[in-house]
């Protein structure tokens, strides 16, 4: 970025060319670190803007040449680093990320050690986010303790969400140009949006705990048992699926879910096959003068023809047979 003003230019808290003293200063701001320069042939340089927030904050950092950096586990916070220039090869635990502008950032969790390669003059935007607070929130949404987060090292920067969340930090950053006290609230409003953002979209160890449904397959039988009982009650009329439902306490879905999965029909066919019972009886006790359309309506059903044929699909005869057998 030669020539073009650095991020977060009023903000300066570390400018030197001397390794001894960039180790020192930037592991104050963020924590104790061995840094190396790899090429001996570069004038060694590094610059660390910064600002704080309440729960975080957001920082640029830039090494003149290649540099190893290991900082261990950082223990205490979150890191997304988000390279502006040049690129870094980052090993966090066992996984192993290459970062580039606009393809790839890296995302440090607190836990896992870090061994980093700053490379070809890296320059990068990095949130830092206090551990505490995203545990907090993550606890909350589980309402389960947490005591560790560990999200996947690589947030891809083309796609969604990381190209959203990469903008988020740009904007971040902008505003912290501004020194103004009232500013703290939009910063640490707008990190936190993005810490939310990380904990649902982002790979984590936590994060299928936050989509797994709660068990409502256990009330199936129940809500099946008062369903037949309700059709029966009510099958000489038109069913509305709807108020079955509703008299079962739960949606139409998923009571067709709950008679498919427990009973291998749908809600349809078992309202039918008890109008079919029912109109079977009645043609078996063949007693008065009702006739079989007298009794296939009086059993429910709207179109004669087609209670007649579920009638011999279902039995293997006609309605009427059934009828002279009563008798």
């Amino acid at each position: 970025m030669t020539g073009a003003r650095l991020p977060l230019a009023a903000h300066v808290k570390v400018a030197t060319r001397e390794v001894a003293r960039a180790e020192e200063e930037v592991g104050r701001i963020f924590c104790a670190h061995r840094l190396k320069p790899l090429d001996r042939a570069q004038t060694f340089s590094a610059v660390h803007n910064s600002r704080r927030f309440p729960g975080g904050s957001i920082n640029y950092v830039a090494y003149g040449g290649d540099v190893e950096i290991d900082p261990g586990c950082l223990e205490k916070f979150f890191l997304l680093q988000i390279p502006v220039r040049g690129g870094a090869d980052i090993a966090c635990g066992s996984d192993i990320s290459q970062t580039r502008p606009g393809r790839a950032a890296s995302l440090l969790s607190p836990t896992r050690p870090t061994i980093m390669k700053w490379r070809a003059s890296c320059g990068q935007l990095i949130l830092m986010l206090d551990r505490s607070p995203l545990e907090q929130a993550m606890a909350a949404y589980l309402d389960a303790p947490v005591e560790e987060i560990v999200f996947a090292p690589t947030l891809k920067l083309d796609t969604e969400p990381g190209r959203t969340i990469a903008m988020q930090v740009a904007h971040l950053a902008r505003l912290a140009e501004d020194d103004a006290p009232q500013r703290q609230a939009a910063l640490q409003q707008i990190a936190q949006a993005v810490a939310h953002s990380l904990l649902w979209t982002h790979d984590n160890d936590r994060r299928a705990a936050l989509f797994r449904l709660p068990d409502t397959t256990r009330g199936e039988p129940r809500r099946i048992a008062d369903a037949l009982d309700y059709i029966d009650a009510h099958i000489d009329d038109a069913i509305d699926h709807a108020a079955l439902a509703r008299h079962c306490g739960c949606s139409l879905r998923a009571l067709q879910s709950a008679f498919k999965r427990h009973r291998g029909e749908t809600l349809t066919e078992a309202i039918q096959a008890r109008r079919l019972a029912l109109l079977r009886e009645r043609l078996l006790g063949g007693v008065g003068d009702d006739s079989v359309t007298d009794l296939i309506y009086a059993s429910g059903f709207t179109h004669l023809g087609r209670a007649a044929s579920a009638y011999r699909s279902a039995y293997g005869e006609r309605p009427s047979d059934t009828l002279r057998r009563g008798r």
